[in-house]
């Protein structure tokens, strides 16, 4: 949902990068998986439930920032139409692989599909490591490539948009209430799980 609304509010090199990013952010559990940090999540649901907060709380920041500049940025976006067509840069290239990486990196549930469905696919008879590795990244690659479809479909969706005068802001607020309200849902389910 992240990549497609980058893609819908910021054009399709926005969506790509963000894919490529979200993904090198989600290879951080990949890589922390294997050297032994899954199983210590899975030991400790205190530094879990602050992995998960943290996560929330910066997603509920980009929700937030959605919302408040949902007209700007539709405007902003309708004059570079204007101007050149689609595709256009409106975030820097930094930023958006800034904000990609921490919300891949900051989804414990990365993790937790790390550290508990993929050995259910890794044979006693080879090694461990060598096959975690590799069907960590086959995840990746599906991963990038999944979510690089809806990033064009999102791409080729964004001319129907641009046809008419406030569908964009409409769809940058809906985006950013539902990333807060994902983000406060997240909050709240780890909160309760504590008091459990």
């Amino acid at each position: 949902m992240f990549e497609i609304g980058r893609t819908l509010s910021h054009g399709r090199r926005a969506g790509l990068l963000t894919v490529v990013f979200n993904v090198l952010g989600t290879t951080v559990w990949l890589i922390a998986v294997v050297v032994g940090l899954g199983a210590f999540l899975a030991s400790n649901p205190a530094a879990l439930a602050v992995i998960r907060i943290a996560g929330a709380i910066y997603l509920g920041y980009l929700g937030v920032q959605s919302i408040r500049h949902r007209k700007a940025d539709e405007a902003k976006l309708q004059e570079k139409e204007k101007e050149a067509g689609a595709d256009k840069k409106d975030l820097s290239g930094r930023r958006i692989a800034r904000d990609a990486f921490i919300v891949g990196a900051s989804n414990p549930k990365v993790a937790i599909f790390f550290s508990a469905v993929l050995p259910q696919f890794i044979s006693s008879e080879g090694n461990f490591t060598a096959q975690f590795i590799f069907l960590g990244l086959l995840f990746q690659v599906l991963a990038y490539f999944g979510d690089g479809s809806y990033v064009m479909l999102a791409s080729v969706a964004r001319d129907w948009i641009f046809s008419r005068s406030g569908r964009l802001a409409a769809i940058i607020g809906t985006g950013g209430v539902l990333i807060t309200g994902l983000a406060v849902y997240l909050v709240i389910s780890t909160l309760l799980e504590l008091g459990h």
